[in-house]
């Protein structure tokens, strides 16, 4: 955490995911790990580690918002929708989600006009 507090992400993916080898259900080393790769553009094995987070914490709304915004990011746009659905549903005054929900709404329709 504290590399990735610095911005030595490349350190802080090495350190993560090795955690996480060591303890497959710390899900406070898998969102590190999720995020150390988000900043270093790796953004499908982000992808990986924020479904495992959202799947090891099914009912935190948080977990379906950071999955959201990296499948946003990989341009998965209805299973996007999907997890920012769920996070407002968990937390329906998640602010955060709502806004990338309707970001992500106003690209679906300027994609299919």
């Amino acid at each position: 955490q504290f590399l990735a507090e610095l911005g030595r992400y490349q350190e802080a993916v090495l350190l993560f995911t090795k955690a996480v080898e060591l303890s497959p259900l710390d899900y406070d080393a898998i969102v590190g790990a999720a995020t150390a790769l988000r900043h270093t553009n790796r953004l499908e094995e982000a992808e990986e580690f924020y479904r495992r987070a959202a799947k090891l914490r099914p009912l935190d709304a948080g977990s379906h918002s950071n999955l959201g915004a990296i499948l946003h990011l990989n341009r998965k746009l209805n299973e996007a929708e999907a997890s920012y659905t769920e996070s407002i549903r968990l937390q329906p005054e998640d602010n955060t989600a709502r806004q990338n929900l309707r970001k992500l709404q106003a690209l679906k329709s300027t994609n299919s006009s």
